[in-house]
């Protein structure tokens, strides 16, 4: 499943990024944006936190366009 996820630095609560991942459930999906953000701002994953997270819509005709959306 695909997901939108928002970013931000856990002891200050700066936004660091936002990014789609995927994973099979919330939890893996949170744990890809953490990874994605510590490897981009080369930061400690222990210091980012999810503070959106949201799946994203399939498309209903993939021939129009593959893939999926996210608002």
């Amino acid at each position: 499943m695909s997901y939108q996820a928002s970013i931000h630095h856990l002891i200050t609560g700066r936004f660091l990024m936002e990014c789609q991942v995927e994973g099979k459930d919330l939890r893996g999906a949170e744990n890809e944006a953490i990874a994605r953000a510590a490897l981009k701002s080369r930061g400690l994953p222990r210091e980012m936190d999810v503070r959106h997270l949201h799946q994203c819509k399939e498309r209903r005709n993939a021939s129009a366009d593959e893939g999926k959306l996210c608002d």
